[in-house]
């Protein structure tokens, strides 16, 4: 029996040739765009920031809030760490720190006043001061 297979398509159901599209109108201009409109892009294409349950329960018992401004900081650097390569992030505020697991997005666990002695920030490969 003989079977007439393209080589580099075996177990592959696509086609060996695909259509290539010419550039869009919005990609062609992406090269005028400035660092903070493609920061901006990023962060509204990126998702939503996620709070685990400890995290919420942290941020509780510390009386930590969370304003608009100090949730669009914390969005900008979890992109900037991403781009990177980071994956688990220290994220600086005035008042705040929080751990965030930068590929789901997620903060893992928040502390108040993180500059006094005593804290220990273990298992992270990035720190930012927002």
């Amino acid at each position: 029996m003989r079977m007439n297979i393209p080589i580099g398509v075996i177990g592959q159901s696509a086609p060996i040739h695909q259509a290539v599209k010419a550039p869009t109108k919005a990609a062609s201009l992406q090269g005028n765009a400035t660092f903070q409109q493609m920061l901006d892009r990023e962060i509204s294409r990126a998702g939503e920031l996620r709070f685990s349950h400890h995290a919420e329960q942290r941020m509780k018992e510390r009386g930590l809030k969370l304003t608009p401004e100090l949730m669009d900081k914390l969005n900008k650097a979890i992109v900037e760490v991403e781009a990177k390569g980071s994956r688990q992030s220290l994220l600086l505020a005035d008042n705040a720190a929080f751990i965030v697991n930068v590929p789901s997005r997620t903060v893992i666990t928040a502390l108040a006043d993180p500059y006094k002695q005593g804290h220990v920030f273990t298992a992270i490969d990035s720190t930012v001061f927002i």
